[in-house]
């Protein structure tokens, strides 16, 4: 994980605990949190120092300068590393249909000017996320990707067969500390406004979410066609097209289905569910002109 990545995290936490200026930031607290060591944390600290969200006293550590929602805290502007830089880019080509179904690492080398380790690093993440494959030879494939009307429909009604029948799983099982931090993380978001979350962060919350339900449920099939389903939005919502007020309605019913799950009423959590998913379905987006959009920003000269 670099040090800008990791500072991001920091923020994030910072966020989640509705931390004031003063704060004193213990640097096992972060280590403990992100499950990291002291080292980078200090080197992430030092980075978010540099833009005076913090600042170090003298053996006392670190303490927290600037606000969670204050423009200097919202609007930090940290070097994104080279692999999620390029990651996020061949996400939203492929999205805009800027990109063929087959590439290799030599095309993609050419395209965007990087390093071969770079591009191996990208596509092996692709990979496991369930966005490309390997052929034999040199090619990598694309496979199906929620960037037109179709397959959106085809997502929705496959998550609509999978993700209710997770919870109705006889070994379905979720802890109480989970449902806790599922719950907290939420709450938090909600707490200090969606709108001045992070679009990341949120997303985040919302995989969290689903990917919980999915491995709680102790069915391997259904925990993996669940977390591929996530991912695949994940590819489509680099382009933004998720409302802040969808987002906010989404959470609420997220934490509806946590209530059911917490009393043992898994039937309801189930119909909660599929509801959710409908709602979702419903706000689905224009997707011809998301991508025209995204075509007309990724082609700009």
């Amino acid at each position: 994980m670099s040090s800008s990545e990791l500072a991001r995290q920091i923020l994030d936490t910072l966020r989640r605990e509705r931390a004031e200026p003063g704060f004193h930031i213990r640097e096992q607290w972060i280590a403990d949190a992100l499950g990291v060591s002291r080292s980078p944390v200090r080197t992430a600290l030092k980075q978010l120092e540099k833009h005076k969200i913090v600042s170090l006293k003298p053996s006392r550590g670190y303490f927290l300068t600037a606000a969670p929602g204050s423009d200097l805290f919202e609007q930090v502007d940290l070097p994104m590393p080279e692999a999620e830089r390029i990651y996020r880019q061949i996400a939203s080509e492929r999205f805009a249909n800027l990109l063929g179904n087959q590439v290799s690492i030599a095309d993609l080398v050419r395209r965007y000017g990087v390093g071969r380790s770079v591009i191996h690093k990208v596509l092996a993440r692709m990979q496991e996320d369930g966005l490309v494959e390997k052929t034999p030879g040199h090619g990598w494939v694309f496979g199906p990707a929620l960037n037109d009307e179709a397959s959106y429909q085809e997502s929705y009604r496959f998550r609509l067969l999978m993700e209710p029948a997770a919870l109705r799983e006889e070994r379905f099982d979720l802890p109480p500390d989970a449902i806790a931090q599922l719950r907290q993380r939420h709450l938090a978001a909600l707490s200090s406004g969606i709108e001045r979350e992070p679009l990341n962060s949120l997303l985040d919350i919302d995989a969290a979410f689903h990917n919980a339900l999915a491995e709680a449920c102790g069915n391997r099939f259904l925990a993996q066609s669940i977390r591929q389903q996530t991912r695949l939005r994940r590819l489509s919502e680099y382009e933004k097209y998720t409302t802040p007020e969808r987002l906010e309605a989404s959470f609420a019913e997220h934490l509806a289905i946590l209530d059911a799950v917490e009393r043992g009423a898994l039937a309801e959590a189930a119909e909660r569910m599929s509801l959710h998913i409908r709602m979702s379905d419903e706000n689905r987006p224009d997707f011809r002109k998301v991508r025209v959009l995204a075509h007309r920003r990724l082609t700009r000269r």
